[in-house]
């Protein structure tokens, strides 16, 4: 592939790789909806069962870290191809399972598998565009995520609502294997790596620079991964929505909340100032959380949905934008790893977490914890705001 990278071939990449990450999500939160289905047939509690979760992001945050230092010497494309394979292979033998300790070991693999999508595809961007470009498309392909999870949602909480939760892993697992094949005979790839090898020092200077951003981060991930985890349990227990539909009704909240991404865009494009919209968008999810708290029924919801909105906007930028801004020269993948390492660690926490938190006092300070670390995360990342070069965002679809 040319290291130049033309209008045409831009109309070529940038969907290929948005339309496979949105693929990731089907072996990935397709466990959200199944989760109390999961923990009636183990007759385990909501704690013990959140441990899937606080496993799957504890080794996302391992293999983001890894992959994302890997992703700066390897070819992307076959990172990526062995991340779906794992993927299919964890998701097929899920489906088989009846002891939560072996579920716990496969979908760590899996947490591991799917974190060799995001900070590879980040370097194709970041060494195929020019900075303006790649801050553009960077406010694109959060989309994918959401667009993602949402389908993901109403597919499987439909295909599950008698209980039935193994179609859950074993459906997904024949879709992706269609993914995987699109995604190799599309050829995308990254120049090849000028990097030879790892360096500490990179690695080392860039955490002392960065650290603010990297506990961001984790906060954000924190909020963000806990709603992918647990916002079908919160319609479940706060609405008197049917069980078929409740798949369905989280998936719709997702779906509105794209609106977050793109009042994020057009922040981001309007501004050309990536740190300020995201600090922006993190106390206006806090000023949300805080009116649901106090709000009750359908009221609480509409808040709670503002509030998913809004942070969508900001964990986009916090995973794509950010760590595209603030690398150095050939680190993109390197820096998007670390940054996505702390977020991941951040949804561990929300596994176990607000699964104890809801097991003991319910769904009110499981919101005040969500904004309160979404007002710290912002202070954090408004620190950091003038390392941010403020080219403007281009207007052009490509170069050469």
């Amino acid at each position: 592939m040319m290291d130049k990278t033309s209008a045409v071939q831009l109309h070529h990449i940038v969907p290929v790789l948005w339309i496979t990450y949105a693929a990731y999500y089907l072996g990935r939160v397709n466990i959200s909806p199944v989760l109390q289905n999961i923990a009636t047939d183990l007759s385990i509690t909501q704690a013990q069962v959140g441990l899937l979760g606080t496993v799957f992001f504890g080794a996302y945050a391992l293999g983001t870290l890894i992959v994302g230092e890997l992703g700066t010497h390897v070819s992307p494309r076959w990172i990526v191809t062995i991340g779906l394979m794992v993927t299919i292979g964890m998701n097929l033998a899920f489906s088989l399972q009846t002891s939560l300790w072996v579920m716990l070991i496969l979908w760590g693999i899996n947490g591991f598998a799917q974190s060799t999508g995001w900070s590879p595809m980040l370097r194709i961007i970041a060494e195929r565009f020019d900075v303006a470009e790649t801050k553009r498309i960077s406010t694109i392909m959060p989309f994918s995520y959401v667009v993602g999870t949402a389908v993901t949602w109403s597919l499987i909480g439909v295909l599950t609502a008698n209980g039935q939760w193994r179609i859950a892993f074993f459906l997904p697992a024949i879709f992706l294997t269609g993914i995987l094949i699109f995604w190799w005979l599309s050829g995308i790839d990254a120049p090849r790596s000028g990097a030879t090898h790892f360096r500490m020092g990179d690695a080392t200077s860039e955490i002392r620079l960065l650290w603010q951003v990297l506990l961001a981060a984790g906060l954000v991930g924190f909020i963000h991964a806990g709603s992918l985890l647990w916002l079908p349990s919160y319609v479940e227990d706060t609405t008197t929505i049917s069980a078929t539909l409740i798949g369905f009704a989280a998936a719709i909240m997702q779906v509105i909340a794209l609106g977050g991404l793109f009042l994020a865009q057009q922040l981001v494009n309007r501004t050309g100032r990536v740190i300020t919209t995201t600090a922006g968008l993190l106390i206006a999810t806090s000023i949300a959380l805080l009116v649901a708290i106090l709000s009750a029924g359908t009221l609480a919801l509409l808040f709670v949905t503002v509030a998913l909105i809004v942070v969508n906007g900001a964990i986009g930028l916090v995973v794509s934008s950010v760590p595209i801004v603030l690398a150095g020269k050939g680190r993109t993948s390197s820096v998007t790893g670390l940054v996505n390492t702390l977020s991941s660690v951040g949804g561990g926490v929300a596994g176990f977490g607000l699964g104890w938190i809801l097991d003991r006092s319910g769904w009110n300070p499981a919101l005040m914890t969500w904004a309160m670390c979404a007002l710290v995360a912002s202070l954090l990342l408004f620190s950091k705001r003038r390392l941010e070069p403020t080219r403007a965002i281009s207007t052009n679809t490509g170069k050469g």
